[in-house]
């Protein structure tokens, strides 16, 4: 269906506009609609449209609670996430090859300026902040997610998490969401030198 003719025309009367009416040919047909239903039209949508009001907190987030290691070949990586009577979640992940400890990072996400932010510090370095860009949450633990962005870093400038089950993908990526990484972890049993 293509719009073959747009038109606006306005009813005058003593030089007061009274009502105005959109026009427009739909092959062939003529439909007119008022601006008062345009505008009620309008509003339903960005209603329809718009993502559900929910109050972003902490605890939105604690399905990432627990010990995560990735699986397949390569180095295993460990990520481990608590959440404490404190206004933070806590985090560290470290990388064994070999037996040895080759990488490690702390991490946390805490409430700035009301909006969970991630926080890295790779190496125990300065720390990078990562402010959230959207939450999922879904009913009945299927699967929840969440995005943190910071395009003023060189890379990552976005760090994703998404949890379905026992499964946990992480990704790291540039803001358009180009050259990502995935990191794939299983939930494990937490053991006593894992804990908090």
């Amino acid at each position: 269906m293509s719009f073959v003719d747009l038109r606006v025309f306005v009813v005058k009367k003593n030089t007061k506009t009274q009502r105005s009416t959109t026009v427009t040919k739909i092959a062939g047909a003529t439909l007119a609609v008022h601006t008062t239903a345009m505008r009620m039209l309008f509003f339903l949508a960005a209603l329809l449209t718009a993502p559900a009001a929910h109050a972003q907190t902490l605890e939105d987030l604690h399905w990432l609670k627990g010990c995560w290691r990735t699986t397949g070949d390569g180095p295993a990586i460990t990520e481990v996430w608590s959440a404490p009577p404190m206004p933070a979640m806590l985090g560290y992940s470290y990388t064994m090859r070999d037996g040895q400890i080759r990488d490690w990072e702390q991490t946390r996400i805490e409430m700035i300026e009301g909006r969970p932010t991630f926080i890295a510090m790779p190496r125990g370095g300065a720390p990078v902040r990562f402010r959230l860009r959207t939450l999922d949450v879904l009913v009945g633990g299927v699967g929840d997610g969440a995005t943190f962005e910071n395009a003023e870093h060189d890379y990552p400038q976005l760090v994703s998490y998404m949890r379905s089950g026992n499964s946990l993908t992480a990704t790291i990526s540039r803001i358009d969401g180009s050259d990502p990484v995935h990191f794939s972890y299983r939930r494990v049993r937490c053991s006593s030198e894992l804990r908090p």
